[in-house]
């Protein structure tokens, strides 16, 4: 595996909380499905498995080659695209965001509008934001290790910092081979955003439904799925 996936797995991959309710809109919406941010394939490749037809965007290549090899013989098409430029002449009855990936983006108006754009009249986007209680800290947290082929990877969140315009999440990532080890500092920037300032974001082509809240973890926080369906 390379460097770009193990770290997908170690950080993202044992989340599991919120698949009941991907399951349960899949049932509800129907098909087909498109995941944003799918990575490796955490949310698609179950929901491929239970018979939906399924889509799925990444932006790094590496990614999406790992989960079009994870989905082979399963009813998954993989597309290495930007969600913020989209454009995959497909309509789908149901969008969705899950791991608050819509927090990374630069240009929330512009997804918004390559969402509707991808919607049938009706169908769902739904969309998980950051739940509330989220607290600072500085402090090294237990990691997360994979050994294989000869390689440790180990992923170690060292702080989570409230900074102006949002979440800053601090990892430090260390890669041993041979003896050797190397260290790196990952950092990722979580903007701020709400239910209310989506719902106002993508009015004028969405009407909100009732959202649904997934509980926090010991290792993850609290999300809030935000439902909007596409004005016909």
């Amino acid at each position: 595996m390379n460097d770009a996936v193990v770290w997908h797995e170690l950080e993202c991959a044992g989340y599991d909380a919120d698949l009941a309710v991907w399951l349960r809109l899949a049932r509800g919406y129907g098909s087909p499905v498109l995941d944003i941010g799918a990575g490796t394939g955490r949310v698609c490749l179950p929901l491929a498995r239970a018979g939906h037809r399924t889509h799925a965007v990444d932006l790094d290549p590496e990614l999406a080659a790992e989960l079009r090899r994870r989905g082979e013989g399963s009813d998954l098409r993989v597309h290495c695209a930007d969600a913020q430029t989209l454009d995959l002449g497909i309509s789908f009855a149901q969008i969705i965001v899950p791991m608050q990936t819509i927090h990374l983006f630069d240009d929330r108006s512009a997804f918004l509008r390559r969402a509707a754009a991808h919607l049938l009249p009706g169908g769902l986007l739904a969309i998980a934001l950051l739940g509330d209680g989220v607290e600072a800290f500085e402090e090294e947290l237990p990691p997360d290790v994979l050994e294989a082929d000869g390689v440790r990877w180990v992923s170690r969140p060292t702080a989570l910092r409230l900074v102006s315009d949002g979440v800053q999440l601090e990892r430090r990532r260390e890669r041993t081979h041979n003896g050797t080890t190397s260290v790196d500092l990952d950092l990722k920037l979580l903007r701020h955003l709400d239910c209310d300032t989506l719902v106002l974001e993508a009015a004028d082509q969405f009407d909100p439904l009732p959202s649904i809240r997934v509980p926090a973890t010991y290792e993850y926080a609290g999300s809030e799925i935000v439902m909007l369906r596409r004005r016909a």
